[in-house]
């Protein structure tokens, strides 16, 4: 699918004639940025690591996830429709705001895609841009993994996405600070890079990114349009294929780094570099930190540190006018997740919007309800941390438990369908909590996105997973995500029969691995395609004893 000419405007001009969406709130009124800072007057841009869910939370600031249109790259462009639970943990992501401030595109962006080299204990590379991992918070957002345990599950050739900060080291040279890495199926071809330009040669079209060398084809597209590459931007670029064996990779998009267009209210996180009395750059974006107020916020940095600054864009110059510069630091932003709790297993492993969670520590404070209270559509407001024993968990260490989900919260219920008026956008969702039988009325929002599927398979028995906004109406839900499930909706109530989703990792003859739990295949046959590392499917299982016996799987695509 095309994107839509209004998308391609934000890519190529900035963020001008962006489509206004209604102002929404999500998260019970509290997850729109206010306060003069990014959200408030003007058209403006945030951009860095998705902290939390609920709406979504980049860099502690929340946003509205209800109202955008989501993209993401894909085999088929660096731009392409996704749905809202497309977004993972440590995600990279570029929000386009309206004139009120409220999300009206979102862009996924990973740093890198592409197999891994030179694996060390210490880092990794992937497309000759060299990748480290962090695990403390003060240094910036933890690396979270996905199908994969921690580092350790990393081996060289293995083709990975990697989400992060750029940052430019002691030598002058290119870095990633991973946020999120992701092993991707083997069979994967698409290739990320981002980093600085340098050995630009106009006349053959070539320049460096790293130890990769990119060739500008006839097809190549530059954005923003009417920007000339130059040494030393920092550029995000996409390409179909992997890399020659010369090592000369073809670049299908080059997307250069600027505020250049934006003339309205910004966020940025990311890595200090270039830091020059009150000037600096983060994350390829220059920012003038000279208001007295910041006098001693700018005097404390220090080249490599993650901050997150919000100001003003000028559109002349591209230059971010900070109004405020916060380092981790001095407050590191904690993993918030709030919604309901899909997938539960225990009280030890189980999903809110996709991420798993460990609530079963000793240390874990409840600030209502218990361990006991929790279970599928439960609804839930977390804090914690990456998990240090596994880096795919979120360590709980705080609970809320609510009695039910506020007016305008976001949840995610996996049902059925009934009672379809295609002609209204409606249908009746039924599912499964705590053994009773559960009804709301479904509309579909005007920026619905459908994954595993398309809208012609939305029919009367389907089983869905929707992410939808509540109404002041406990039964009616405004669904802007549906996806399609391959394995039948149950309560996951019983001591033994359970579902989850994510990504495969340690894949063996027999068993494979998925949110932190071994699944037996059990003789199995997936449909939809064949298990490999790197897939992402659903599992229906029921546990026996200490082992997890799947009886039906699922690959999505």
């Amino acid at each position: 699918m095309t994107p839509p000419k209004s998308f391609i405007a934000w890519l190529g001009l900035g963020l001008a004639a962006l489509l206004s969406v209604l102002l929404a709130s999500c998260g019970g009124g509290s997850t729109v940025a206010s306060s003069g800072g990014v959200g408030t007057g003007g058209t403006g841009m945030s951009f860095g690591t998705v902290t939390g869910f609920g709406s979504v939370v980049l860099d502690g600031t929340p946003y509205n996830s209800a109202a955008p249109r989501y993209f993401a790259g894909s085999d088929l462009g660096d731009a392409t429709p996704t749905a809202a639970t497309a977004v993972q943990l440590g995600n990279q992501l570029r929000i386009a705001l309206d004139a009120q401030g409220t999300p009206s595109m979102v862009l996924i962006e990973p740093e890198l895609m592409g197999p891994v080299a030179n694996l060390t204990p210490a880092g990794f590379s992937v497309n000759g841009v060299a990748v480290q991992v962090n695990t403390n918070p003060a240094a910036g957002p933890v690396t979270y993994y996905s199908g994969l345990t921690d580092y350790t599950g990393l081996s060289m050739g293995m083709q990975v996405e990697v989400h992060g900060a750029s940052g430019v080291d002691a030598n002058g040279q290119n870095y990633v600070q991973a946020t999120l890495i992701e092993q991707l199926p083997a069979t994967s071809t698409v290739t990320c890079i981002t980093g600085i330009v340098s050995r630009l040669q106009a006349a053959s079209g070539t320049f460096q990114i790293g130890a990769t060398t990119v060739q500008l084809g006839a097809a190549t597209s530059i954005t923003p349009a009417g920007q000339s590459l130059a040494d030393g931007q920092l550029v995000h670029l996409w390409s179909q294929g992997p890399p020659s064996a010369g090592g000369t990779l073809l670049a299908g998009v080059v997307r250069i780094r600027t505020l250049q267009g934006v003339g309205g209210p910004v966020q940025v996180g990311g890595l200090v570099s270039q830091l020059s009395g009150s000037r600096l750059q983060v994350a390829g974006v220059t920012v003038d930190a000279g208001a007295p107020a910041l006098a001693a916020a700018v005097q404390g940095l220090v080249l490599g540190e993650y901050v997150v600054v919000q100001g003003q864009a000028n559109a002349t110059t591209g230059v971010l006018t900070a109004s405020s510069l916060r380092a981790y630091a001095t407050r590191p932003a904690e993993v918030e997740l709030r919604g309901t709790i899909t997938g539960f297993v225990s009280p030890g492993n189980f999903l809110v919007r996709g991420v798993p969670v460990d609530a079963s520590g000793a240390g874990v404070v409840f600030n209502a309800g218990s361990a006991a209270s929790l279970g599928n559509g439960v609804f839930v407001d977390i804090f914690g941390q990456i998990g240090s024993g596994s880096a795919n968990v979120v360590t709980a260490s705080r609970v809320t438990v609510l009695a039910h989900a506020p007016d305008g919260g976001t949840v995610d219920y996996q049902g059925t369908v009934s009672a379809l008026n295609m002609a209204n956008g409606t249908f009746t969702l039924t599912w499964q909590q705590e053994g009773a039988t559960n009804t709301a009325q479904v509309t579909l929002a005007p920026n619905v996105a459908f994954s595993n599927g398309a809208a012609a398979q939305l029919v009367n028995g389907a089983n869905v997973e929707i992410e939808a906004t509540r109404g002041s109406s406990t039964a009616a839900l405004l669904a802007y995500s549906v996806t399609f499930q391959g394995v039948g909706s149950g309560d996951g109530t019983s001591a033994s029969t359970r579902e989850t989703q994510g990504v495969v990792y340690n894949l063996s003859a027999n068993t494979f691995q998925l949110n932190a739990l071994t699944i037996l295949i059990n003789g199995v046959t997936p449909s939809g395609g064949a298990l490999a590392n790197g897939a992402k499917v659903e599992v229906a299982f029921t546990t026996s004893g200490t082992q997890n016996l799947a009886y039906a799987i699922s690959i999505d695509h």
